[in-house]
């Protein structure tokens, strides 16, 4: 098989794995407890009857509820946020013989819709489009997640290789200590002990402020101030785990035979390790870094909670505690996506890494 029939067929198989991801999402968003229409709500002051009312219409706006006030089915709403079946847009309304009525429109993921939040409104009453949510966000994301995946693989890589150069010594010692500790730490509470060290040592706690995101944010100074702190969180986060994977890989590489002819022919030990030693050890270690950066998404939800940093993560929160399901949906899909997408590009780059391997 030819790389390029590879590709495509692994291309292709992410289509029915993404959607038994988000069939399998929905399902725990819909028995997840909490009542979104109350949320939505708030404390409603009035009538018990104006309560029904309000509470059917948002219900049915939101296509938790039909016309009659019933509760519409789990795959029918799953349907409907496909795409398949055509579901009433929230708060979009046409006049029809002098009579307002809602817009029923065919529109789902496979149309390149994720609807309207449900929480994020722009007049308190009209969902925003979750798309629109997502790129603005994605920004703030992208740059607090990508040095820190950049930073933390070269740190990683350097680190992983002198443990084993020197093994059993000091230095060895001490950063598997440290990385016992470190991984076994949550996220959270990593970023709780950054933030409270550069408390005590700088009278900083990089608590984001609003005029850190004034646009246009990349010129702002304050901007990469207030990235400090959840960077150095996300770096130490993916650091442990790849610092200690490059050891154990590099050490077990060192240990085979061509190593010790090479060494007996008086190569030079840079040569050895560098040029012979950790090409070899690059398969799992590509791995690894290549699921890195979703995983690094994944961490910054706990990151930017913390910090408070308007990103991807921190809407994925925000979303969860407000039961905002469309948001959540659209959220998993895209880290889902983004994951599988990856898991492509690194068995594509098997073959470059090592040329033995051939599909």
């Amino acid at each position: 098989m030819s790389m390029r029939s590879y590709a495509i067929r692994r291309l292709l198989y992410i289509i029915p794995t993404l959607i038994g991801i988000s069939i399998f999402s929905f399902a725990l968003i819909a028995l997840s407890p909490g009542d979104p229409v109350q949320i939505r709500m708030g404390l409603f002051k009035g009538e018990q009857s104006e309560y029904e009312d309000m509470y059917d219409q948002i219900g049915f706006e939101i296509g938790i509820l039909d016309e009659d006030g019933e509760e519409v089915n789990v795959v029918v709403r799953y349907l409907r946020w496909l795409g398949f079946m055509k579901r009433p847009i929230e708060y979009e309304y046409e006049t029809i013989d002098n009579e307002t009525v809602p817009v029923y429109r065919r529109s789902g993921i496979l149309q390149g819709d994720f609807g309207r939040s449900w929480h994020w409104t722009q007049d308190g009453r009209i969902g925003k489009k979750i798309t629109d949510i997502i790129i603005s966000r994605m920004w703030y994301t992208l740059f607090l997640t990508t040095p820190a995946f950049v930073i933390s693989t070269v740190l990683a890589t350097v680190i992983g290789v002198i443990q084993a150069t020197r093994q059993y010594s000091i230095w060895d010692k001490g950063v598997t200590l440290a990385s016992l500790i470190g991984y076994s730490m949550p996220t959270f509470w990593l970023a709780k002990l950054v933030m409270l060290a550069s408390f005590y040592m700088f009278n900083f706690t990089g608590a984001t402020q609003g005029d850190a995101f004034r646009e246009p944010f990349i010129l702002n100074a304050k901007f990469y101030v207030f990235l400090i702190l959840p960077t150095i969180t996300l770096v130490l986060t993916g650091l442990v785990f790849l610092a200690r994977l490059t050891r154990s890989q590099l050490l077990d590489i060192l240990r085979q035979d061509y190593i010790v002819t090479a060494r007996a022919k008086g190569l030079a030990e840079r040569s050895v390790i560098y040029k012979h030693a950790f090409r070899n050890a690059l398969l799992p270690i590509v791995t690894v870094v290549g699921m890195a950066l979703p995983g690094l998404l994944g961490g910054a939800v706990m990151t930017e909670g913390v910090f408070g940093w308007p990103g991807l993560g921190r809407v994925f929160l925000e979303s969860s505690l407000q039961r905002d399901h469309p948001m959540m949906m659209a959220t998993n899909f895209i880290f889902g996506g983004m994951f599988l997408i990856f898991r492509w590009v690194v068995d594509l780059s098997y073959a470059l890494v090592d040329p033995r391997i051939r599909y």
